[in-house]
């Protein structure tokens, strides 16, 4: 006899955690606000239907925005505009070891998981007087780190913002330019400059000039 907790699964969200990702699957993601834990709206196999849905929940909702994204050789890839794999995602489907989450999950101890603009998660706990970073996922924790290992960016723990820094305040960088070598991200005046080949921004999720940094450096 089924049971109310049998039926859970016909939640999309909740079946994915248990439902691998298949080569080829396309995903509808949230891609802000980012969360712990990858947030699946939809997966399809047709392309033509994971973007025209994915286009409805951009236009449903305010405050949220939704990608496609196509799983290829174990990760999540952006796609080109005919829905075939281009660079990989920076957002990934991060698989965070367990007692990270426990400890992350309880409200008596100075430690908790952090996600980077990217979606890439840290560990901040409160040890010797200072704040220590570290990796957290099941396949890379318990590691120092400074610097963003998915997206390079320069890691600093949430109490040192100061009572000056007001995060609001902040220029969000734009879902395209996230870990590209050409982003520049500085104002004149009062305008920023976000790269010097788009000015203002490229408008869409996928950059045809993207520089990858570590493809650089490599």
């Amino acid at each position: 006899m089924d049971t109310s907790t049998d039926f859970l699964f016909l939640n999309e969200r909740i079946s994915t955690n248990f439902n691998p990702f298949y080569e080829g699957e396309y995903l509808v993601i949230q891609t802000y606000p980012r969360e712990i834990g990858l947030r699946v709206s939809k997966r399809d196999f047709d392309y033509q239907s994971a973007k025209n849905y994915c286009e409805v929940e951009n236009l449903a909702h305010d405050y949220t925005s939704f990608g496609v994204r196509v799983f290829h050789e174990q990760k999540l890839w952006d796609i080109d505009f005919c829905g075939h794999p281009s660079n990989i995602s920076k957002q990934q489907d991060w698989k965070i070891s367990p007692e990270y989450l426990s400890a992350h999950s309880d409200s008596e101890t100075n430690e908790e998981i952090i996600v980077c603009s990217c979606s890439y998660p840290r560990f901040e706990e409160f040890a010797n007087d200072f704040w220590k970073l570290t990796t957290c996922l099941v396949d890379d924790k318990g590691r120092d780190v400074e610097y963003c290992p998915n997206c390079n960016a320069k890691l600093m723990p949430e109490e040192d913002w100061g009572e000056d820094f007001d995060f609001y305040d902040e220029e969000p960088r734009p879902a395209a330019c996230i870990g590209c070598d050409n982003y520049h991200g500085q104002k004149y005046g009062e305008n920023l400059l976000v790269c010097g080949i788009y000015p203002h921004g490229y408008q869409g999720e996928i950059c045809p000039d993207f520089q990858d940094k570590v493809k650089i450096k490599g």
